[in-house]
């Protein structure tokens, strides 16, 4: 099982597809957007479902691997999802479009330069800002960028850790148990996601490392690229992740 596979089960165990779309749904139209960039894209979630409703989105994504499953999805639902391939800190070389909103949501900001490595780069935070500043470039003016990270309650203590035991469910016809064990290193600032998959009892564990930016850090990167107004922001259906709205 390759990342794509694993993370495409990890979304059926965390999130209703259909509800939450709808909600995002909503919360778009309410900000008049028109256009949307999910720029971490996936394997498809929830840019497929918000082709679905009607919506004029784009699809961008750095994984090969990712990339792919998500056009064997679209290519078997016959849908039509304009797309292309880059790293996050060439996105304005590799599009000349602007949006009316910009999607980086499943928490993964924040593995930047380390998804596909062992290791997160010394410069991560620098790297984010770049990142940021990237998001505001392809913004139009008045746009919004939907960015969500770890958890808020994440951060009450020291070295958090926690081990989540996510249940089990059939999926194409395979039953399916799944946990994540997550912990903090403060002195280090990584965070370490490890998911634990057992197929039909074998099972098999994906290790990932990534930056801690706490959410005050990612407040002040955003107000420092020059999003005027950053916001703590709900959305129904959204239960793993603290969302943020900062606006061009």
């Amino acid at each position: 099982m390759n990342i794509a596979e694993m993370w495409d089960i990890c979304i059926e165990f965390k999130y209703n597809k259909k509800a939450f779309a709808k909600s995002l749904d909503k919360f778009l139209k309410t900000h008049n957007v028109k256009t949307i960039l999910d720029c971490g894209g996936g394997t498809g979630f929830p840019a497929i479902e918000l082709k679905k409703l009607g919506w004029d989105i784009t699809y961008c994504d750095g994984n090969k691997l990712m990339m792919k499953r998500f056009q064997e999805k679209v290519k078997k639902l016959q849908l039509q999802i304009p797309q292309f391939f880059s790293n996050w800190l060439d996105l304005s070389k590799n599009t000349t479009k602007k949006f009316d909103a910009v999607l980086c949501r499943g928490n993964s900001l924040i593995y930047l330069d380390s998804w596909d490595k062992k290791q997160v780069p010394k410069n991560a935070e620098e790297k984010i800002k770049k990142v940021l500043k990237e998001f505001y470039a392809i913004l139009n003016p008045n746009g919004l960028l939907y960015v969500d990270i770890v958890d808020k309650k994440a951060f009450g203590s020291q070295n958090y850790s926690a081990t989540q035991e996510l249940g089990e469910k059939i999926i194409n016809g395979k039953k399916i148990k799944l946990v994540w064990k997550i912990s903090h290193s403060d002195k280090k600032k990584i965070r370490t996601w490890k998911t634990i998959l057992e197929t039909n009892g074998k099972k098999q564990e994906f290790t990932y490392y990534s930056y801690l930016l706490k959410p005050e850090e990612l407040i002040k990167l955003l107000k420092e690229t020059g999003f005027h107004r950053v916001e703590e922001t709900k959305i129904k259906g959204e239960n793993n992740y603290t969302v943020f709205i900062a606006y061009k």
